[in-house]
């Protein structure tokens, strides 16, 4: 039980690396979208830097799927098709000519959904740690309504969608920690003694 814990914590850990390197690249980028001449640029940056965290993080979900392995079905089988699925976004922002930063929003919605409800599974575990069941719960919420803003956020000028995507990201990046970072009182109890 201990080392699938620490599977799921460090795959938390590196996405949350992913997505805040992915928001302070986002951020440096944003001034150039004030400029008409240069916002092509800038999305096409964007573009490249989305197709690159998609494929990092599909890489991570496969490798930690064969970590798990075939005794944990549930898991491995989970892993690998947010691996497969990741990948083929990565593969799709990378190859589509008609790519935008509004297609990046798409293609980044249905992640947030599945987040969402990731998140209200682990919930579901969680009836010894009310806090915790109620701050995932709140979290699943938040993050099904941000999948939902990125299906809007189509429609959204190319500059108001790279600020709707590091709001997301920025979003998730905070879900992620506190998961990162959560202990079982059980476990505290016998690290101490």
């Amino acid at each position: 039980m201990r080392y699938e814990l620490k599977l799921h914590r460090l795959t938390f850990g590196i996405l949350a690396a992913i997505l805040t390197i992915f928001v302070a690249l986002l951020m440096t980028l944003h001034p150039i979208f004030a400029s008409e001449s240069l916002e092509v640029i800038a999305s096409f940056i964007v573009i490249v830097l989305a197709a690159t965290a998609f494929g990092y993080m599909g890489m991570v979900e496969g490798v930690m799927a064969f970590q798990f392995g075939r005794q944990h079905k549930r898991e491995f089988l989970t892993y690998l098709t947010l691996a497969l699925f990741s990948l083929g976004c990565a593969l799709y922002l990378a190859i589509a000519e008609s790519a935008s930063i509004q297609t990046v929003a798409l293609v980044a919605s249905p992640h947030a959904f599945l987040f969402g409800f990731a998140e209200l599974r682990l919930a579901r575990h969680l009836e010894r740690h009310r806090a915790y069941k109620q701050a995932l719960i709140m979290g699943a919420v938040v993050e099904i309504l941000l999948g939902i803003a990125l299906i809007v956020g189509y429609r959204l000028s190319t500059r108001n969608t790279a600020t709707l995507l590091g709001y997301v990201a920025t979003m998730s990046v905070l879900q992620l920690v506190p998961m990162i970072f959560f202990r079982e009182k059980l476990h505290a109890k016998r690290e101490t003694s």
